[in-house]
């Protein structure tokens, strides 16, 4: 049954339909070679950015200091390290009275991200921060 209406098909319609799928393939083959290549020439396509940008971008990360935790972070570090027990946020916030909630629970995120940091909930209150030893 499908064989005779695969027949009945006009061959122009085949061809157009073949022919579609060819131009997809080609461009999506267009688009991975033009990604590879972004990738190999460190994130961007040199087509679409200046020279001038380019060296720009890469001067203003390479005087950054990569690799340093933010201060909020090496605060939580040295209050968490010293506390077996861990603490919850409210105390956290009570012994680094300089930052506020926001950018506790911001640094608490990255440190849970890095594994520098677990966050415990038993049932039993509110959850704490523990120092990964």
């Amino acid at each position: 049954m499908a064989n005779a209406r695969q027949q009945k098909l006009p061959k122009a319609l085949i061809r157009r339909t073949l022919e579609s799928a060819r131009r997809e393939i080609e461009q999506i083959e267009r688009k991975f070679h033009r990604t590879i290549r972004a990738v190999q020439n460190g994130g961007f396509s040199t087509g679409r950015r200046s020279t001038k940008a380019a060296t720009a971008r890469t001067r203003s990360a390479a005087g950054r200091s990569m690799g340093r935790p933010a201060p909020v972070q090496t605060a939580v570090t040295s209050v968490l390290k010293k506390r077996r027990t861990g603490l919850t946020l409210d105390r956290l916030q009570a012994a680094l009275p300089k930052f506020d909630e926001k950018s506790l629970l911001n640094a608490t995120f990255a440190m849970r991200r890095k594994g520098l940091v677990t966050f415990e909930k038993n049932g039993n209150g509110r959850g704490k921060y523990r120092w990964q030893d």
